[in-house]
């Protein structure tokens, strides 16, 4: 069974603060021994070895973030960024989402790694509060592309970087300022790349020290305020993480003990790097992640459930809501905010979220156009939704990730309902159906229907891929 998050008492981290003249006292070879053990773990990761139920599921995981690739490749700035190619992208063989020409496996891992979150629906891992395949997917691929790696070499890049990914998240404690997109995922992007340039174990250390010293900062209420300048983080950091392995190919040279300084101090407020390593090969979290189908933050999914299921419970019209308290753990309660400034900003409201659902009753794509904020009916709504914090459900992470929506009537009645695992999570998931729908959909915006059916068939067969390129010219509109 996979543990939950290291706790600090349980274990000496190797980072004790700063001594005389600010100096770092830090065991650097201890640390660096703890890039070794996940650099070997990386290293000598072979598909052929691995439990059947977890390759299958790692290609689900490849699905999923494909179709968020695609439909996210239909926005204006994704489009924008990637007609910027020519000038700043360089020449190689990867694929920009419905681009003919191919390029640099760097520019193409940014602007697909962008598209990727923009819609808010990739997948994520609630061990690492964190997306770690929107993180680590585009830049596999595009390096694969380049390099002319198979189907199982991808898969078995994607799954040590995941691995490493989630781990590196759950070790982190990072200020309540900083969102987790392009920090410490950035970590398993280099475990990804350098298994696919084949570096050593050392050169791979090195690369996993490397990355975590050319981390991105990212403002955790930028997406609240409707900036999507987190989206373009998250390809940065699939494009940085890439860099940090062929940087080490170079012949630069990481800091021992930089994922303790820059998660521990610069970016967090701590990081326990003892036991990270510990089941690596057993225990494996890329099976223990969560889908999504509602278009919006996951931070929302168990609010909207919850009052979804209150509104098929008993019907009420709007007119009779006094106040809807949500109730749910910190740091969802970030989602409190009840203007958002367009539609990607309503997709981090917990009060748009909730007026949406019992509105519209949906929460897929078409509820986040900015148009629909003009809505009166939902801007009522939403002045009347309050976020607060219940202790009980912030202790229950990360193994739940609980909500409770409190409908007061102005007859003086209460509804009230809780969802503790909201659909789409390993412990709740959806059927494979709901699944297929979904990456049909997304697929679908980018693509043509028979392209889809094709590229959804080339990824069942991935682990018989010689080269992973006979997938290129589907995702370049080739095909």
């Amino acid at each position: 069974m996979v543990k939950g998050p290291l706790k600090a008492e349980e274990h000496a981290a190797s980072y004790e603060g700063l001594g005389s003249g600010g100096e770092h006292i830090l065991r650097r070879e201890q640390a660096r021994d703890v890039s070794r053990r996940l650099a070997r773990f990386a290293c000598h990761l072979e598909t052929s070895k691995l439990d059947p139920l977890i390759v299958s599921h790692s290609v689900l995981i490849i699905r999923d973030t494909l179709g968020a690739m695609l439909a996210g490749s239909t926005l204006p700035e994704i489009g924008g960024l990637a007609g910027m190619a020519e000038t700043i992208g360089g020449q190689g063989n990867a694929t920009i989402i419905g681009r003919v020409k191919g390029c640099s496996p760097n520019f193409a891992a940014v602007v697909n790694g962008a598209g990727a979150v923009s819609l808010e629906l990739d997948e994520g891992n609630q061990f690492a509060v964190n997306h770690p395949a929107a993180h680590i997917f585009p830049a596999a691929l595009a390096l694969a592309e380049d390099l002319g790696r198979s189907g199982p070499e991808l898969i078995e890049a994607f799954v040590a970087g995941y691995e490493l990914a989630v781990r590196i998240g759950r070790a982190t404690r990072l200020r309540r300022a900083v969102h987790p997109f392009g920090t410490h995922s950035i970590v398993g992007t280099a475990a990804t790349a350098a298994k696919l340039l084949r570096l050593g174990v050392e050169q791979t250390a090195e690369a996993l020290d490397l990355a975590a010293g050319i981390t991105i900062a990212s403002s955790q209420t930028a997406a609240n305020m409707g900036a999507s300048v987190r989206n373009l983080v998250t390809g940065l950091a699939n494009s940085n993480g890439m860099l940090a392995a062929m940087a080490v190919q170079a012949g630069f040279k990481g800091e021992a003990g930089s994922m303790n300084i820059v998660f521990g101090e610069i970016l967090g407020t701590g990081f326990v790097d003892a036991g990270l390593s510990d089941g690596l090969g057993s225990e494996f979290y890329i099976t223990r992640n969560y889908f999504k189908r509602h278009a919006c933050s996951r931070w929302n999914h168990a609010p909207i459930e919850a009052i979804s299921a209150l509104v098929a419970e008993r019907d009420f019209e709007i007119n009779d809501i006094e106040e809807i308290i949500v109730w749910t753990y910190d740091p969802a309660t970030r989602l409190s905010w009840a203007d958002p400034a367009n539609g990607y900003g309503a997709k981090h409201s917990i009060p748009y979220n909730v007026a949406a659902r019992i509105l519209l009753g949906s929460n897929s794509l078409e509820v986040y156009r900015d148009e629909m904020l003009k809505d009166p009916r939902i801007r009522a709504i939403m002045k009347r939704v309050l976020v607060r914090e219940d202790p009980e459900f912030t202790a229950k992470l990360p193994d739940l990730r609980p909500a409770r929506v409190q409908v007061k009537l102005r007859s003086g009645d209460i509804l009230e309902k809780t969802v503790e695992r909201p659909r789409g999570g390993f412990d709740n998931p959806y059927t494979e159906a709901e699944l297929r729908e979904k990456f049909h959909r997304l697929a679908g915006m980018s693509v043509r229907a028979r392209s889809v059916e094709k590229l959804e068939k080339m990824i069942w067969e991935l682990r018989g891929i010689k080269d992973i390129r006979v997938l290129s010219p589907l995702l370049r509109g080739m095909s």
